[in-house]
């Protein structure tokens, strides 16, 4: 049996735990019909999916190295991400340490033609995020125009008051000592200290530590300034500070930030995990080495002549030049219009399979079922007079639950997906995917979606991509290679074009040699 952790998430303090919970019960259903053992779960409450700055998730990520666990399931994919490229890079980092990323709800398959489709759900995951963020702009620019309250918990310093943001005289002094003895040479950890003794908290009740001193110092809305789209307006809040005083500090801070640190740089091997010696048939990957010069340059270098494990003679290549020449063929190939006529109509094949065949949707009507029954089960004892505490519960328990599936089942039916065209995905594919070849988030998502894998001679590759049928998943081994080098030598002494792969011959430039 295999391991399963849970990853839950919504996104507004509007949400309650019953969305938590629903989404684990959903996910719990999906291990146990599919023989998964979850053992722990990873939720992130009133957070965002735009980006993956979120503390569950991050710690899912990092505790995926550890191997203890091979599945994650989330109810939606819009669960584990809204962002098209983030979620494309995150799911690269679990299926780099042996992790399945499964979707209790969308019940995709694991094939080629399924991660493309997974690939436009993302995107379309996206649109709709950035759609409800235009929507929710709109009405909070209306709301600032008219110098209104937007709702959630005031900053620190205000109140609500008749839809208005007014001053909180107690909590605006702490709010103008703050700023007064920052610009004044105090440390904010000394500020904290000093505002702890005098039980001077926050909104919540937690003491105004040192981190939330900064959270303070950083808010330009105390100057009575709110800066939106490049808007300002000044008639929502009311300043608890002067410009002068902000200046003082806001020079502060710029000092702060300019002072010197060093970063590790981090550096993209795209290619890692897909490209393969031809010569060997060993995995190839990335590596670095500095000239006579001092400069660094970077390369993708055979591993197994690298390590010395077989006779190889496979030079290094430049990673630049080698990615390039990969993301251009892969371009290249893509805008022609039958190809991408043919993914878009692979991709809705798979998206109406799904729709006929939808098993979470199933799934939560023969729950619903079952505890409709039970419930009137126990009507009909309590109607021939068997009524104790149990029966009450048990009725009350039961009755939530077909609540429960009742509107998970609304929700599923209501699709955002529910009309996917050929059209939707040609035009999807030809505005999001190849908006900018050269910024890599865009080269990581064709890489990681399309590319099955690239084998390079040294003078020319082969590159393979997720246009066929049926594909068992296999690992890059060196038998895989050569039925892949067969497959490509039978394609080429065919008349038709193969389907399943796309061959790039391309000569290599002259490589320097340097030691590594």
């Amino acid at each position: 049996m295999k391991t399963a952790v849970i990853y839950a998430r919504y996104s507004c303090d509007a949400q309650t735990e019953q969305s938590i919970e629903g989404q684990l019960h959903v996910c719990k259903e999906y291990a146990e019909k599919n023989d998964l053992l979850v053992v722990d779960e990873y939720i992130d409450r009133a957070t965002t999916g735009t980006n993956d700055n979120r503390a569950a998730f991050q710690q899912m990520l990092a505790d995926s190295k550890r191997r203890q666990w091979s599945v994650v399931i989330v109810y939606k994919l819009d669960r584990f991400a809204r962002n098209m490229y983030e979620s494309v890079i995150n799911r690269k980092k679990l299926s780099d340490n042996g992790v399945a990323l499964v979707s209790a709800m969308e019940n995709i398959p694991d094939t080629p033609e399924g991660k493309l489709f997974q690939a436009v759900i993302e995107g379309f995951n996206e649109y709709y995020s950035e759609d409800l963020r235009q929507k929710v702009n709109r009405g909070l620019r209306e709301s600032w125009i008219k110098g209104n309250a937007t709702g959630g918990i005031p900053p620190f310093g205000y109140v609500i008051k008749d839809k208005k943001y007014v001053i909180d005289e107690t909590e605006a002094d702490a709010v103008r000592e703050i700023f007064r003895k920052y610009s004044q040479g105090f440390k904010a950890n000394s500020i904290a200290n000093d505002l702890k003794e005098r039980n001077v908290r926050r909104k919540n009740g937690k003491f105004i530590d040192q981190k939330y001193v900064y959270v303070i110092l950083h808010d330009k809305r105390y100057t009575g300034v709110v800066t939106h789209k490049g808007e300002e307006y000044y008639n929502i809040f009311p300043p608890i500070i002067t410009k002068e005083v902000w200046s003082q500090v806001n020079a502060i801070n710029e000092e702060n930030k300019q002072a010197p640190s060093r970063k590790k740089e981090i550096f993209d091997y795209i290619l890692s995990g897909k490209l393969i010696c031809g010569d060997c048939k060993h995995k190839m990957g990335g590596t670095s080495g500095t000239s006579h010069t001092g400069d660094t340059h970077y390369y993708y270098i055979c591993l197994s002549r690298n390590r010395k494990r077989c006779v190889c003679h496979c030079k290094p290549v430049k990673k630049q030049v080698l990615e390039g020449y990969v993301i251009q063929a892969t371009v290249n190939m893509l805008r022609r219009n039958s190809v991408i006529t043919k993914i878009a109509e692979t991709i809705v094949k798979v998206h109406e399979r799904m729709i006929r065949d939808d098993s979470g949707l199933q799934r939560l009507q023969t729950k619903r079922d079952e505890a409709k029954k039970a419930a009137d089960n126990l009507v009909k004892a309590i109607e021939q007079g068997i009524i104790t505490d149990f029966t009450k519960d048990r009725l009350a328990a039961l009755q939530e639950e077909v609540n429960r599936c009742e509107i998970e089942i609304n929700r599923a039916m209501q699709k955002t997906y529910a009309h996917l065209t050929v059209e939707d995905v040609e035009k999807y594919l030809l505005s999001k995917v190849f908006e900018d070849p050269d910024d890599i988030k865009v080269r990581k998502l064709l890489v990681n979606t399309f590319i099955r894998e690239i084998i390079w001679y040294g003078d020319h590759m082969v590159i393979t991509y997720n246009f066929q049928e049926d594909v068992v998943p296999e690992k890059l081994t060196k038998s895989h290679v050569e039925q892949v080098e067969k497959e490509i030598e039978e394609a080429e002494n065919a008349s038709s074009f193969p389907v399943s792969s796309y061959i790039c011959g391309c000569s290599s430039p002259q490589t320097e040699t340097h030691s590594f």
